[in-house]
């Protein structure tokens, strides 16, 4: 392991700073060598939430909860889509978690049910739907009672957006800081171990951390990762991209990105673990400038 020095500690402060970043924590080998702030509340960590959201998912089928395997509509009740029974009925918790749902925002027929990637944020709430009636807690409870409390995450919180999904439920964002967010890269990094006991299954963050797709290689369960010759990204399906999502970063990096460059990410190889909250307003892109300047100083 090659532990960061002070001369780039102190490039990717002001990297930070000239970027946009609400907060940013950098953590090497348990130690957090940054934790810096500009902006002291939780933030709206955006899509990044899917990252912890699959997390819980694991936990969940820990729990004998959920299966992936499982029809989603074991879980919840069917006709929550505009496919066909039929076509419904194909939707597995894996198949949702890899985004090839074959669906458009109107939850359509819009390509082929597990082999066509697309974004789909509405889709994708609906696993919340199946975690909150397996369990009979709402969001914030199991969220809370399986993986905030045990880390000891004092900030990260789920609020209600003003926009809704087609049954009526609100739309969900995930309050977070760039610390608390570390403190779930550290866990994942442990191999879903905290102070010596099991949070998160080892199995499922194997499997999470793979490629769930042929049409996008790069995307796992919610997470994405760096070790793929091609990659697809949000809203510009079908569109594919040569290589990897950051080419100067190890291979070896997994992340939870969201909107404005919100970023967890996490480098076993380094021992590394790399939290960034956004503040949209001046947001601008982080994580490849921040690797260009790791390489080259």
């Amino acid at each position: 392991m090659k532990q960061l020095n002070q001369t780039q500690l102190a490039a990717i402060r002001t990297l930070a700073e000239e970027t946009g970043t609400a907060q940013l924590c950098i953590v090497q080998g348990g130690e957090v060598l940054l934790d810096e702030a500009w902006h002291a509340q939780a933030v709206d960590v955006f899509a990044v939430q899917k990252g912890v959201l699959a997390l819980l998912m694991g936990i969940a089928e820990e729990k004998y909860l959920i299966e992936l395997v499982d029809h989603i509509n074991h879980h919840i009740d069917p006709e929550w889509t505009l496919l066909s029974p039929w076509d419904e009925a194909k939707l597995s918790i894996e198949i949702m978690l890899a985004m090839t749902t074959g669906m458009d925002d109107e939850l359509r027929l819009n390509g082929e049910i597990g082999k066509t990637w697309r974004y789909n944020n509405v889709a994708y709430n609906y696993l919340k739907k199946a975690l909150c009636e397996q369990s009979g807690l709402s969001l914030n409870e199991l969220s809370s009672q399986w993986l905030f409390e045990p880390l000891g995450l004092a900030t990260t919180h789920w609020v209600e957006r003003e926009h809704t999904l087609p049954d009526g439920r609100h739309f969900t964002a995930l309050m977070s800081t760039a610390r608390d967010l570390a403190t779930i890269g550290e866990m994942v990094l442990s191999g879903g171990m905290w102070q010596g006991q099991p949070l998160v299954p080892g199995y499922f963050l194997e499997q999470m951390s793979k490629p769930a797709s042929e049409e996008n290689p790069a995307w796992g369960y919610l997470w994405w990762n760096n070790d793929q010759s091609h990659f697809m990204l949000p809203m510009k399906e079908p569109r594919r991209f040569e290589g990897a999502p950051l080419p100067e970063a190890p291979a070896d990096l997994i992340a939870a990105r969201g909107a404005w460059h919100n970023s967890l990410s996490v480098v076993p190889s380094l021992e590394l673990v790399i939290a960034r909250t956004a503040q949209p307003e001046s947001a601008r892109s982080f994580d490849g400038s921040f690797w260009h300047l790791l390489k080259h100083n």
